[in-house]
């Protein structure tokens, strides 16, 4: 006798499905590849190829209505928010920095980051703890892409509430799909501090992108309009080079040294060949994505697997259970360096891939240069919590770790 399978939800928006989001993943791909939530009015593809073909299909699964599935396309992104923009104006604006994210301009910040992560490491390596989170995951983006971008140091004027900000713009209720008061607050302060930052750049421009991003023109037209506003699509560029370029990376480095630290047999083998380092990050990416979802709206009326989704209507591309999909992984959920360069979705793909993948992928492998050697056989020294940010992504506030402290 054949039993029928345990009916699970998906809510992305649960506590408990935050706690544990696989074995949803797993039941998804099994029993509803195409999950219907009635609760939140969309349709959610969980296996590798239905997502990777969605990804690659821009002009039947649009980004218009944005990529959050919460009130945060509607009231942190706007105009200029990339990943919410479709073409021909995307490519239009991707093109304005694009330049600036590629692999061999990157190169060029390795012995920068190299020197940030120094400074980190500098003020807890003799103390043989450490919350990673806190003292390296999230400050290590931060201070990178200020550099890259031309925002503030950490030492200048109004850095300070602008970190706070960064925190407060994530504030969320459990279970609830609308921004509370802390996150528009917080998301008005940043886009006018935006705003004067890049009305200073017009005035005394410097050799930065944020420089270049107020001077651009598309098609000999002016990027940035004389009087910026928060509907201004400069703003809106800026935005999401910089929630996105922090938020994902911190998520990307947490996620690897708590990866290494649940699997030691990683972690030795690892310290005894370092050149399987970028092999540990892309595992991470696919394993414990940054990114878990994307929203996209039809074009069309599109059938698959037998249910039929109507023009218009909303779809989530759920790139963390592609990602674990044993139609396309050998024993998914494992964290294995070994795996080889198997295709996944941790940064997307098509159109809309990841512009900032390439700095987030060099700065994991800096940090785990500099830090796996200072940190040895280290232990988590607590349960790991996660960051209360948008169900898009997977990223960690806490990691308390314990390390062999130097003699």
């Amino acid at each position: 006798m054949t039993t029928a399978p345990t009916a699970m939800e998906y809510d992305p928006f649960s506590p408990a499905f935050q706690a544990d989001p696989f074995p949803v993943y797993r039941w998804m791909r099994d029993e509803a590849p195409v999950f219907r939530s009635e609760k939140w009015n969309w349709w959610a593809l969980s296996r590798f190829e239905d997502v990777r073909a969605a990804a690659r299909d821009p002009e039947t699964f649009l980004s218009y209505e944005g990529i959050d599935i919460d009130d945060t396309a509607k009231d942190q992104s706007g105009p200029g928010f990339l990943p919410d923009v479709d073409n021909p104006r995307h490519d239009q604006v991707r093109r304005i920095v694009q330049p600036h994210f590629l692999p061999r301009t990157l190169a060029r910040k390795e012995d920068e980051i190299r020197g940030v992560v120094r400074r980190l490491l500098a003020a807890w390596r003799d103390r043989g703890e450490v919350d990673l989170a806190q003292e390296l995951a999230w400050p290590l983006p931060n201070e990178v892409f200020f550099t890259v971008l031309g925002l503030p140091s950490a030492q200048e004027e109004g850095r300070a509430q602008l970190d706070r900000w960064v925190h407060e713009l994530k504030d969320r209720r459990p279970g609830d799909a609308r921004l509370t008061p802390v996150a528009k607050a917080a998301t008005a302060g940043i886009q006018q501090f935006f705003i004067d930052l890049l009305e200073d750049r017009r005035r005394s421009p410097r050799e930065d992108v944020v420089s270049q991003l107020v001077r651009a023109e598309i098609d000999g037209v002016p990027f940035a309009d004389e009087h910026l506003q928060p509907a201004s699509e400069v703003l809106g560029l800026m935005m999401v080079l910089f929630l996105g370029g922090v938020e994902s990376t911190a998520g990307l480095v947490g996620s690897l040294f708590k990866n290494l630290a649940e699997s030691p047999d990683q972690r030795a083998l690892l310290r005894a060949d370092p050149s399987l380092g970028p092999a540990a990050v892309e595992e991470t990416i696919r394993h414990s994505s940054p990114l878990q979802l994307v929203g996209r709206t039809t074009s069309r009326e599109v059938t698959l697997h037998g249910v039929t989704i109507p023009a218009g209507g909303r779809v989530v591309l759920v790139y963390g259970a592609a990602n674990r999909d044993e139609r396309q992984f050998a024993d998914p959920d494992a964290f294995d360096i070994t795996r080889g360069k198997p295709r996944h979705l941790g940064f997307g793909e098509g159109r809309h891939g990841c512009l900032g993948a390439p700095l987030a992928r060099l700065e994991a492998k800096v940090a785990l240069e500099e830090a796996l050697p200072l940190l040895g056989d280290y232990t988590l020294a607590g349960p790991p919590v996660r960051y209360a940010t948008t169900p898009n992504m997977y990223v960690w506030s806490q990691l308390p770790l314990s390390f062999p402290a130097p003699s």
